[in-house]
Protein backbone atom coordinates (compact mmCIF):
# COMPACT_ATOMS: atom_id res chain seq x y z
CA UNK A 1 0.00 0.00 0.00
CA UNK A 2 2.77 2.58 1.10
CA UNK A 3 4.74 1.36 -2.46
CA UNK A 4 1.53 2.58 -4.20
CA UNK A 5 1.37 5.44 -2.29
CA UNK A 6 4.51 6.27 -3.20
CA UNK A 7 4.34 5.77 -6.89
CA UNK A 8 0.93 8.02 -6.68
CA UNK A 9 3.14 11.02 -5.15
CA UNK A 10 6.13 10.36 -7.75
CA UNK A 11 3.16 10.82 -10.47
CA UNK A 12 1.93 14.03 -8.90
CA UNK A 13 5.73 15.23 -8.36
CA UNK A 14 5.82 14.43 -12.24
CA UNK A 15 2.84 16.17 -13.47
CA UNK A 16 3.59 19.39 -11.59
CA UNK A 17 7.50 19.48 -12.91
CA UNK A 18 5.27 18.95 -16.81
CA UNK A 19 3.27 22.14 -16.10
CA UNK A 20 5.84 24.06 -14.70
CA UNK A 21 7.74 23.69 -17.74
CA UNK A 22 4.65 23.91 -20.09
CA UNK A 23 4.03 27.05 -18.63
CA UNK A 24 7.71 28.25 -18.66
CA UNK A 25 7.49 27.34 -22.52
CA UNK A 26 4.03 29.41 -23.12
CA UNK A 27 5.99 31.85 -21.71
CA UNK A 28 9.08 32.44 -23.59
CA UNK A 29 7.19 34.28 -26.13
CA UNK A 30 8.04 32.12 -29.51
CA UNK A 31 6.91 32.65 -32.55
CA UNK A 32 7.15 30.05 -35.33
CA UNK A 33 7.13 31.42 -39.12
CA UNK A 34 8.66 33.75 -41.75
CA UNK A 35 7.59 36.53 -44.35
CA UNK A 36 9.37 36.16 -47.57
CA UNK A 37 9.69 39.67 -49.84
CA UNK A 38 10.20 39.57 -52.97
CA UNK A 39 12.25 35.86 -52.76
CA UNK A 40 13.76 36.64 -49.31
CA UNK A 41 12.81 34.88 -46.06
CA UNK A 42 12.87 36.37 -42.61
CA UNK A 43 11.98 34.00 -39.66
CA UNK A 44 10.28 35.11 -36.82
CA UNK A 45 11.08 33.56 -33.52
CA UNK A 46 9.89 35.66 -30.78
CA UNK A 47 6.39 36.89 -29.85
CA UNK A 48 4.78 39.88 -27.46
CA UNK A 49 1.87 42.09 -27.27
CA UNK A 50 0.08 44.34 -24.72
CA UNK A 51 -3.43 45.99 -24.50
CA UNK A 52 -3.57 50.04 -24.28
CA UNK A 53 -5.99 52.20 -25.09
CA UNK A 54 -6.51 53.66 -28.30
CA UNK A 55 -5.22 57.19 -28.65
CA UNK A 56 -8.16 57.83 -31.23
CA UNK A 57 -11.30 56.95 -29.10
CA UNK A 58 -10.14 55.56 -26.18
CA UNK A 59 -10.88 52.23 -26.68
CA UNK A 60 -9.01 48.77 -25.62
CA UNK A 61 -6.41 47.17 -28.81
CA UNK A 62 -4.13 44.68 -28.56
CA UNK A 63 -0.53 45.10 -30.07
CA UNK A 64 0.94 41.93 -31.62
CA UNK A 65 4.92 42.31 -32.43
CA UNK A 66 6.69 38.98 -34.13
CA UNK A 67 10.46 39.93 -34.64
CA UNK A 68 13.52 37.90 -35.17
CA UNK A 69 15.36 39.27 -32.51
CA UNK A 70 14.21 39.22 -28.80
CA UNK A 71 12.93 42.59 -27.32
CA UNK A 72 12.84 44.16 -24.10
CA UNK A 73 9.34 44.88 -22.12
CA UNK A 74 10.11 48.79 -23.18
CA UNK A 75 10.46 48.47 -26.64
CA UNK A 76 7.14 46.05 -26.65
CA UNK A 77 5.27 48.89 -24.91
CA UNK A 78 7.08 51.91 -26.01
CA UNK A 79 6.42 52.96 -29.78
CA UNK A 80 9.68 55.57 -29.90
CA UNK A 81 11.92 52.43 -27.86
CA UNK A 82 10.75 50.14 -30.54
CA UNK A 83 11.60 52.39 -33.38
CA UNK A 84 15.05 52.93 -31.76
CA UNK A 85 16.27 48.72 -31.61
CA UNK A 86 15.06 48.65 -35.50
CA UNK A 87 17.19 51.50 -35.89
CA UNK A 88 20.33 50.90 -33.90
CA UNK A 89 20.09 46.70 -33.30
CA UNK A 90 18.46 46.34 -37.33
CA UNK A 91 14.95 44.30 -35.52
CA UNK A 92 12.92 42.93 -38.39
CA UNK A 93 9.45 43.09 -37.11
CA UNK A 94 5.85 42.47 -37.83
CA UNK A 95 3.03 44.16 -36.25
CA UNK A 96 -0.48 43.77 -36.15
CA UNK A 97 -3.08 45.55 -34.35
CA UNK A 98 -6.48 43.84 -33.12
CA UNK A 99 -9.97 46.22 -31.77
CA UNK A 100 -11.54 45.32 -28.62
CA UNK A 101 -13.27 43.21 -30.72
CA UNK A 102 -10.19 40.93 -31.19
CA UNK A 103 -10.15 41.80 -34.97
CA UNK A 104 -7.42 42.78 -36.95
CA UNK A 105 -7.63 46.21 -37.99
CA UNK A 106 -3.98 46.81 -39.50
CA UNK A 107 -1.05 45.52 -40.25
CA UNK A 108 2.80 47.21 -39.73
CA UNK A 109 5.82 46.02 -42.00
CA UNK A 110 9.35 46.38 -41.19
CA UNK A 111 11.26 43.85 -42.94
CA UNK A 112 13.18 45.67 -46.31
CA UNK A 113 12.58 46.89 -48.34
CA UNK A 114 9.10 47.17 -47.02
CA UNK A 115 8.50 49.50 -44.11
CA UNK A 116 4.82 51.12 -43.66
CA UNK A 117 1.27 50.13 -43.17
CA UNK A 118 -2.37 49.22 -43.90
CA UNK A 119 -4.77 46.97 -43.91
CA UNK A 120 -6.41 44.28 -46.39
CA UNK A 121 -8.93 41.20 -46.79
CA UNK A 122 -6.28 39.28 -47.30
CA UNK A 123 -4.61 39.23 -44.40
CA UNK A 124 -5.58 36.64 -41.78
CA UNK A 125 -5.76 36.21 -37.79
CA UNK A 126 -7.17 32.78 -36.40
CA UNK A 127 -7.10 33.66 -32.37
CA UNK A 128 -6.84 30.67 -30.22
CA UNK A 129 -7.07 32.80 -26.94
CA UNK A 130 -6.41 36.44 -25.97
CA UNK A 131 -6.78 37.83 -22.99
CA UNK A 132 -5.85 39.77 -20.00
CA UNK A 133 -2.66 37.03 -19.92
CA UNK A 134 -2.20 35.24 -22.96
CA UNK A 135 -2.04 35.19 -26.92
CA UNK A 136 -2.25 32.19 -29.06
CA UNK A 137 -2.67 31.90 -32.69
CA UNK A 138 -1.66 32.26 -36.15
CA UNK A 139 -1.38 35.53 -38.51
CA UNK A 140 -0.59 34.58 -42.68
CA UNK A 141 -1.96 36.05 -45.67
CA UNK A 142 -4.01 34.10 -48.50
CA UNK A 143 -1.39 33.34 -51.03
CA UNK A 144 1.34 36.05 -52.18
CA UNK A 145 0.26 39.78 -52.07
CA UNK A 146 1.64 42.53 -53.86
CA UNK A 147 2.41 46.16 -52.63
CA UNK A 148 3.49 48.41 -55.26
CA UNK A 149 6.66 46.06 -56.81
CA UNK A 150 7.12 43.58 -53.71
CA UNK A 151 5.90 40.38 -53.41
CA UNK A 152 5.23 38.81 -50.19
CA UNK A 153 3.65 36.56 -48.09
CA UNK A 154 3.91 35.65 -44.50
CA UNK A 155 2.44 32.71 -41.97
CA UNK A 156 3.04 32.79 -38.47
CA UNK A 157 2.30 30.78 -35.51
CA UNK A 158 2.85 32.36 -31.87
CA UNK A 159 2.31 31.54 -27.62
CA UNK A 160 3.14 34.91 -25.72
CA UNK A 161 2.77 35.45 -22.21
CA UNK A 162 0.93 39.25 -22.62
CA UNK A 163 3.45 42.32 -21.39
CA UNK A 164 2.03 44.61 -19.08
CA UNK A 165 3.02 48.30 -19.16
CA UNK A 166 5.07 49.55 -16.31
CA UNK A 167 1.99 52.44 -14.66
CA UNK A 168 2.51 55.90 -15.59
CA UNK A 169 4.05 57.67 -11.86
CA UNK A 170 1.50 60.43 -12.82
CA UNK A 171 -1.18 61.53 -15.61
CA UNK A 172 -3.68 64.62 -16.55
CA UNK A 173 -3.60 67.86 -14.56
CA UNK A 174 -1.32 66.77 -11.67
CA UNK A 175 1.47 66.15 -13.91
CA UNK A 176 1.93 69.54 -15.37
CA UNK A 177 2.51 70.58 -11.65
CA UNK A 178 5.62 68.26 -11.23
CA UNK A 179 9.12 69.31 -11.97
CA UNK A 180 9.36 67.69 -15.26
CA UNK A 181 5.99 68.73 -16.04
CA UNK A 182 7.12 72.12 -15.47
CA UNK A 183 9.85 72.06 -17.87
CA UNK A 184 7.93 70.33 -20.56
CA UNK A 185 5.46 73.84 -20.38
CA UNK A 186 8.38 76.10 -20.51
CA UNK A 187 9.89 74.17 -23.22
CA UNK A 188 6.47 74.09 -25.38
CA UNK A 189 6.00 77.68 -24.58
CA UNK A 190 9.52 79.15 -25.91
CA UNK A 191 9.46 76.33 -28.65
CA UNK A 192 5.93 78.37 -29.62
CA UNK A 193 7.72 81.38 -29.53
CA UNK A 194 10.78 80.95 -31.65
CA UNK A 195 12.59 81.24 -28.51
CA UNK A 196 16.41 80.23 -28.92
CA UNK A 197 17.91 82.11 -25.87
CA UNK A 198 14.79 80.48 -24.19
CA UNK A 199 15.13 76.73 -25.78
CA UNK A 200 18.68 76.53 -24.83
CA UNK A 201 17.93 76.92 -21.13
CA UNK A 202 15.53 74.07 -21.02
CA UNK A 203 17.75 71.54 -23.31
CA UNK A 204 20.32 69.75 -22.81
CA UNK A 205 23.76 71.61 -23.75
CA UNK A 206 24.65 69.16 -25.82
CA UNK A 207 21.65 69.41 -28.05
CA UNK A 208 21.75 73.26 -27.32
CA UNK A 209 24.29 73.53 -29.99
CA UNK A 210 22.46 72.28 -33.13
CA UNK A 211 20.62 75.63 -32.59
CA UNK A 212 23.50 77.34 -33.89
CA UNK A 213 24.46 75.15 -36.64
CA UNK A 214 23.59 75.40 -39.95
CA UNK A 215 19.97 73.91 -39.95
CA UNK A 216 19.46 76.19 -36.51
CA UNK A 217 16.89 78.26 -38.15
CA UNK A 218 15.06 75.30 -39.73
CA UNK A 219 14.59 73.35 -36.14
CA UNK A 220 13.35 76.58 -34.39
CA UNK A 221 10.74 76.81 -37.06
CA UNK A 222 10.18 73.68 -36.82
CA UNK A 223 9.49 73.89 -33.33
CA UNK A 224 6.97 76.58 -33.66
CA UNK A 225 4.70 73.99 -34.36
CA UNK A 226 4.86 72.50 -30.92
CA UNK A 227 1.67 71.47 -28.85
CA UNK A 228 0.06 74.56 -26.89
CA UNK A 229 0.97 73.74 -23.22
CA UNK A 230 -2.88 75.75 -22.04
CA UNK A 231 -4.71 73.45 -24.34
CA UNK A 232 -2.69 70.47 -24.62
CA UNK A 233 -3.47 67.17 -22.74
CA UNK A 234 -0.64 65.60 -20.32
CA UNK A 235 -1.09 61.57 -21.19
CA UNK A 236 1.32 60.53 -18.81
CA UNK A 237 4.99 60.53 -16.88
CA UNK A 238 7.03 57.99 -16.24
CA UNK A 239 10.49 58.36 -14.07
CA UNK A 240 13.30 56.02 -14.03
CA UNK A 241 15.91 57.66 -11.97
CA UNK A 242 17.89 60.57 -14.04
CA UNK A 243 15.00 60.00 -16.89
CA UNK A 244 11.89 60.12 -17.76
CA UNK A 245 9.43 60.01 -20.80
CA UNK A 246 6.10 62.28 -20.99
CA UNK A 247 3.26 61.67 -23.60
CA UNK A 248 1.56 65.34 -24.59
CA UNK A 249 -1.93 64.88 -26.25
CA UNK A 250 -3.05 67.38 -28.83
CA UNK A 251 -7.10 67.14 -29.55
CA UNK A 252 -8.78 68.96 -33.14
CA UNK A 253 -11.76 68.99 -34.84
CA UNK A 254 -9.45 66.37 -37.11
CA UNK A 255 -8.33 64.05 -34.73
CA UNK A 256 -5.75 63.19 -31.96
CA UNK A 257 -1.67 63.39 -32.11
CA UNK A 258 0.75 62.32 -29.33
CA UNK A 259 4.15 63.18 -28.75
CA UNK A 260 6.65 61.68 -26.49
CA UNK A 261 9.30 63.89 -24.89
CA UNK A 262 12.54 62.62 -23.34
CA UNK A 263 14.07 64.54 -19.92
CA UNK A 264 17.72 64.17 -18.16
CA UNK A 265 18.36 65.16 -15.04
CA UNK A 266 21.94 67.43 -15.35
CA UNK A 267 23.40 68.76 -12.14
CA UNK A 268 20.42 68.45 -10.15
CA UNK A 269 17.80 70.36 -12.86
CA UNK A 270 15.87 68.68 -15.19
CA UNK A 271 16.31 69.09 -19.10
CA UNK A 272 14.95 68.20 -22.22
CA UNK A 273 16.42 65.61 -24.40
CA UNK A 274 14.43 66.61 -28.00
Amino acid sequence: MIFFQRLNMMAACAAIIVSFFTASAIAQNSARGSIVVNGAKTEFVYAYAHTAKSLHDKKPETKLILSDKALSPKAVTDTFELMKVKRTDGVKTLEFTFDERKELTSVQFSVDPMNGGGSSSAYKAKLDALDAKVMKGRVYTEGEQTMFKDRYSFDVRFDLAMTVPRAADVSGKAAWNTPQGKVIAEYLRVARAGDKAGLKRVILAERAKDLDGPQGAEIISFLKMSADPKTAEFGDLTVDGDTAMANIIERTKNGSSSSRYKLKLVGGAWKMDP
